[in-house]
């Protein structure tokens, strides 16, 4: 289980470190999405990339793992208040804003799982979950980005879009019950690296300078990262009050 935990904090850390980098790179463009009542954007901008890339840093070396993934955690909270639910709230048809939203709940649950303590963790668990759940369902609308992402040289895509979404389902059913939580997170974990790789590889490969390209494919790596996470986490067992131990 160790070697599925160092997998998915891997994967976790790079995305994130992928990110702070980006802050760097397009400080311009990230200063424009902090709320237009907080001041100092640009220095909240370059901020925010440092936080990342030490936040990553903690976490692989595990060194402060606790202090920096709750620190991470909260941070991605306060993005979800202060800047995905006014956006819902202003243009709640647009189902992209939706995904980036759980999105970043999804992130910001694997945060807590990496936190080490229990309590934490099983909110963690719970708040990676349910996204994937909505995301799940996304295959079923076969919104075109979503279904964008299994490789259109599968042939049809519009089934393969639907197996996608009830693997999904189960998987989460899966992690949720506690009983029977490592092998479907472990095949969730699989599942959504593959489609990952499979998807923004080959774009990539074309545009490599592409930014908002590599922002989809470490959102992407980061949740099948915590994926992995959840497959490492111990299964907890709730007994009925006096039932013996």
């Amino acid at each position: 289980m160790d070697k599925l935990t160092i997998t998915g904090k891997w994967f976790y850390a790079a995305a994130f470190i992928i990110f702070g980098i980006q802050h760097f790179m397009y400080a311009g463009f990230v200063a424009t999405l902090v709320p237009a009542w907080i001041p100092w954007h640009l220095f909240w901008a370059y901020f925010v990339g440092v936080a990342f890339i030490m936040a990553s840093i903690s976490i692989i070396i595990n060194k402060y793992a606790l202090f920096s993934s709750v620190l991470l955690g909260l941070m991605l909270a306060m993005f979800i208040v202060l800047i995905h639910i006014p956006n819902l709230v202003s243009h709640p048809q647009e189902p992209q804003r939706w995904t980036r939203a759980v999105q970043d709940v999804a992130i910001m649950g694997t945060a807590l799982m990496l936190a080490g303590e229990l309590k934490l963790q099983t909110a963690g668990k719970y708040l990676f979950a349910v996204p994937i759940i909505i995301l799940a369902l996304q295959h079923f609308t076969h919104t075109s980005f979503v279904t964008a992402k299994v490789p259109a040289w599968f042939t049809g895509v519009e089934v393969w879009d639907y197996i996608v979404g009830i693997v999904m389902i189960i998987a989460v059913v899966g992690i949720m019950s506690n009983r029977y939580m490592g092998a479907p997170a472990l095949i969730l974990a699989i599942l959504l690296l593959t489609l990952a790789l499979l998807y923004h590889v080959p774009l990539l490969l074309t545009d490599v300078h592409n930014g908002q390209q590599w922002t989809g494919a470490m959102l992407d790596i980061a949740i099948a990262g915590g994926a992995f996470i959840v497959a490492a986490l111990p299964t907890v067992y709730y007994k009925p009050a006096g039932m013996a131990t």
